[in-house]
């Protein structure tokens, strides 16, 4: 079975937004520049971390908006 997954480039990050069961959301951030980004090596914020979706589209967007609120450019 496939594991459905999404990636969103960006100038400044890569995100990446797996659903490996159903329901549960895993997002994985990955800087374009790690040796000059706070986030040096990235980070992955799950459903039980707090993201909250209920597709993978809105997994998206949620991680989205908590990079742009947490990293302006």
């Amino acid at each position: 079975m496939e594991i459905p997954e999404e990636i969103r480039e960006f100038a400044d990050v890569t995100i990446h937004v797996r659903e490996p069961r159903s329901g549960f959301f895993e997002a994985s951030f990955h800087p374009t520049s790690p040796e000059t980004h706070l986030a040096r090596s990235g980070f992955t914020i799950d459903t039980t971390r707090g993201l909250r979706a209920h597709s993978i589209d809105e997994a998206l967007d949620w991680a989205e908006a908590h990079w742009r609120q947490n990293y302006p450019t």
